[in-house]
């Protein structure tokens, strides 16, 4: 196979691909594959002077390394289709507030609903969200969701009265259909289906963390994370957000 050829000038992360820095490494997520790489070391400083959209560029300079290295370092990145030399751009970066509180449905107030036909709109989102995870990669799923926002009436980053009473709902009545304990990208997903399902939005967020290496989803709105305690995922740094 010939070596592939290194165009310091054009190279970028491909369509697909998030990628964070935490602590001393950039972890990479493929979300074709839904596979996570880290990257840490001499290729990690290489790397930061020859890929545009690195998150890793204010690193110190060190000496270059020579050419036979680099391309050591960048072929394998090329052959996953992590790195590309094609021209365009990856969506914009979406900021995301820093996580300062939590949902409580004991703060909530108790409403009188059609709590059958909540039920039956929580059944929906989950058996899409299992067909999803099941069918399609993270990239279409991201797709979706944006997609999805784009129909919501209500703005992604404002936690309304009817946000907070309608996750109060679904927390209430999730242990009926199916239990979160580590599934919370599962979790995540089928409550933001069933807040679009109310004309509602929030963001999908993974972050991850190193020493051990984990991965986590959860969703928020502003500040205010919606299935899961603020202090708990303050310890993850978000690499996907939509």
């Amino acid at each position: 196979m010939p070596p592939v050829q290194i165009d310091a000038q054009r190279l970028r992360l491909a369509d697909h691909v998030r990628a964070c820095r935490v602590d001393d490494q950039v972890i990479l997520l493929d979300l074709n594959r839904g596979n996570y790489l880290g990257i840490g070391g001499p290729q990690l400083h290489a790397l930061s002077s020859l890929i545009s959209d690195w998150p890793a560029a204010d690193l110190d300079p060190v000496p270059q390394a020579d050419a036979g290295v680099l391309a050591g370092w960048i072929e394998p990145l090329q052959r996953q289709h992590l790195l590309t030399d094609a021209p365009g751009r990856q969506a914009p970066r979406v900021r995301l507030a820093e996580p300062v509180d939590s949902q409580d449905i004991d703060d909530e107030p108790q409403h009188p609903v059609d709590e059958c036909r909540q039920l039956l709109q929580l059944w929906r989102a989950t058996i899409i969200t299992t067909l999803w995870l099941r069918r399609r990669s993270l990239t279409r799923i991201a797709a979706d969701l944006a997609d999805m926002r784009g129909r919501d009436a209500e703005p992604v980053d404002v936690p309304s009265t009817r946000l907070r009473a309608t996750v109060s709902t679904y927390t209430r009545l999730r242990p009926f259909v199916f239990t979160a304990h580590d599934r919370c990208l599962h979790d995540s997903l089928t409550l933001v289906r069933f807040l679009a399902a109310r004309n509602l939005s929030a963001r999908w967020v993974i972050g991850v963390r190193t020493r051990p290496f984990m991965a986590h989803s959860w969703v928020q709105s502003g500040g205010l994370v919606l299935n899961d305690l603020a202090e708990n995922v303050r310890r993850y740094q978000p690499i996907l957000v939509v």
